[in-house]
């Protein structure tokens, strides 16, 4: 029955892609029920492909969100910020971006956390990360 009503809340756009849900203990509160119970609810989601696992951060609403500003994590936060400026024409193929060890303090997060974006960035094919020589944004297909 849980898993029932959060696919529907998740389906009306109660919940919408990239928002995270509310954590177990609050689910297994609002449902009186033991978090197992909403536990296993949960994994019956994550099995149907509607949420999925952020280690640290709890489960969240498979899809991209509506805007940038929705991203649930200061990785896809800062991959957000990169596809605009590097749609905005500030970054060309041939110049290397900033390093990861720069943008970690300019934005406050980890190098790690730099690391995910770049590797986000890259798996879409907006950039390319060369070995030993840094991240680039990806030629244009001719």
């Amino acid at each position: 029955m849980i898993a029932a009503e959060l696919e529907r809340q998740i389906k009306s756009g109660h919940y919408a892609p990239g928002a995270l849900l509310p954590s177990e203990s609050s689910l297994a509160g609002e449902h009186s029920v033991a978090r197992n119970t909403v536990r296993s609810a949960l994994e019956v989601l994550e099995e149907s492909g509607l949420v999925e696992v952020l280690p640290g951060h709890g489960r969240r609403v498979v899809g991209e969100p509506a805007s940038p500003g929705d991203a649930t994590t200061a990785y896809e936060r800062l991959a957000a910020e990169f596809r605009e400026r590097i749609a905005a024409g500030e970054f060309r193929s041939e110049m290397p971006l900033p390093g990861e060890a720069r943008l970690a303090k300019q934005h406050g997060v980890s190098r790690n956390t730099v690391r995910r974006a770049y590797r986000l960035l890259a798996d879409e094919g907006a950039i390319v990360i060369r070995h030993g020589a840094g991240a680039f944004v990806a030629q244009p297909d001719k």
